[in-house]
């Protein structure tokens, strides 16, 4: 990179809302600091209109389940976005790489781990993600959305940072926007939302218990 230059930094996440959210609201605060940003994820959000200067799909996989054939192709799938990793960044030279969770952020941050390019992991969740919980030995930092997470292994303690979780301008704006109760006269539209490992319960426990 000359002189001259922008910094580049690399950003990985998820194709779901919940990692590429906070990823494009750091996204957002990077370019108005004049740091250019690229995106590395999965083919769910190859096409997501992301505040990138470039959308990189890297192989991944994620891990289900313990059948040894399911296993071998997710570790395969793996070692194949680890090498494609490297080679990108290799060739665009990011002066960070930063991963917001999900399987499609481990290839991108083991290939910079093995470059000596610094890391931060971002958690936005109470209880460290699976993906995260492989990470969180390798990369330079850790920032949090949680402050209990803060209490986690003693070993990652001189790593991790209470951060909360990064905010869309977007989610800003509405949030200034007055809230107008409905008449007695209108439907009431009620929005339910929730991720993770409570999507299921949320999909399943609330339309019954309306």
């Amino acid at each position: 990179m000359s002189s001259g230059a922008a910094p580049l930094v690399l950003l990985a996440a998820g194709g779901t809302g919940g990692h590429l959210f906070p990823a494009e609201a750091l996204a957002v605060a990077l370019n108005k600091r004049g740091v250019t940003v690229d995106l590395a994820t999965d083919r769910r959000a190859a096409h997501y209109q992301f505040p990138a200067r470039a959308i990189h799909v890297i192989p991944s996989a994620t891990v289900r389940g313990r059948n040894p054939v399911a296993l071998a192709k997710t570790g395969a799938m793996l070692t194949l976005g680890i090498v494609k990793a490297w080679l990108l960044i290799g060739r665009i030279k990011p002066v960070a790489v930063v991963g917001f969770g999900g399987y499609p952020t481990v290839p991108p941050l083991m290939a910079a781990s093995l470059r000596g390019v610094p890391t931060v992991l971002h958690e936005q969740n109470g209880v460290m993600g699976r993906a995260n919980r492989a990470l969180a030995s390798r990369v330079t930092a850790i920032a949090t959305s949680f402050p209990k997470l803060m209490r986690a292994d003693p070993a990652l303690q001189g790593k991790i940072t209470f951060t909360g979780n990064p905010v869309r301008p977007v989610v800003i704006a509405a949030s200034r926007v007055p809230y107008a109760a409905p008449t007695q006269s209108e439907k009431i539209r009620l929005l339910v939302f929730g991720g993770s490992q409570g999507a299921r319960v949320m999909s399943e426990i609330v339309p019954k218990a309306f």
